[in-house]
């Protein structure tokens, strides 16, 4: 069976310079750690909940990012783009598709990468407008063939954690162009740098969409627990970004 599922933010990719490179600590087993080289305390002050049962609420019963969200969104400057902020793996694992290339100051009506993709049938392995999708492959469920998968969120990392309790995968969205250090089949460490954050695909803004799949390809869980969440975090420290 063929599924392609858009998610957040193609005409050919443009070129764009390459960013640094760097890794940091791990963690333990079974916990994340704080994807983003910032903090609520400090620059990224803008947090956008997930709301994966879509009643409006997030975790601690307060407004979600939107109805319906999948992620975390964790948002920062334009200036604080342009200087540089990090990505990293929240986990070690396996990186399962990266795409990079796409234009990082979304929206401009000017640019063709960040428009509407020009049809409404997605297809395994293209790149039209703001969607990147992955070939098809044995992506369904926990790796059975076939499926493909596409993303709105421009440059896309996904990350596979076979040894993380109850993460299946990670997802990181909208990264700086130029910026994404990990290809297909690489292998990272928790910790690790893979990008900066940017604006590209469909974006309003510089920010990291974080999301978490729990059971397998794109089944999307809440890593904060509260009220109006999980009960379990999983999360490796309390705050997340305390490390």
């Amino acid at each position: 069976m063929v599924r392609a599922i858009l998610v957040l933010p193609v005409l050919a990719l443009t070129a764009c310079a390459a960013g640094p490179g760097g890794a940091a600590t791990g963690t333990a087993p079974g916990m994340l750690l704080w994807p983003i080289a910032c903090s609520p305390e400090s620059s990224c002050d803008r947090l956008g909940f997930p709301d994966i049962d879509g009643d409006g609420r997030a975790f601690n019963c307060g407004p979600a990012g939107y109805t319906g969200h999948d992620g975390t969104d964790i948002g920062i400057s334009w200036e604080e783009m342009d200087r540089g902020v990090d990505v990293y793996a929240a986990a070690a694992g396996e990186v399962l598709f990266a795409f990079d290339g796409k234009y990082d100051r979304c929206p401009d009506p000017d640019q063709p990468d960040c428009a509407e993709p020009a049809h409404a049938d997605a297809v395994p392995g293209e790149s039209d407008g703001y969607r990147v999708c992955t070939e098809l492959g044995d992506y369904c469920g926990q790796g059975d063939c076939c499926c493909f998968w596409c993303f709105a969120g421009g440059n896309i990392v996904v990350i596979r954690h076979p040894d993380v309790p109850g993460v299946f995968a990670t997802r990181y969205g909208h990264f700086k162009c130029g910026s994404v250090l990990v290809s297909r089949g690489d292998i990272v460490v928790a910790g690790q740098k893979i990008g900066e954050v940017g604006s590209s695909g469909k974006s309003t803004g510089p920010h990291l969409h974080f999301e978490v799949w729990g059971s397998g390809f794109y089944q999307a869980v809440d890593p904060w627990s509260g009220p109006c969440g999980p009960e379990t975090s999983l999360w490796a420290d309390d705050p997340p970004w305390s490390r």
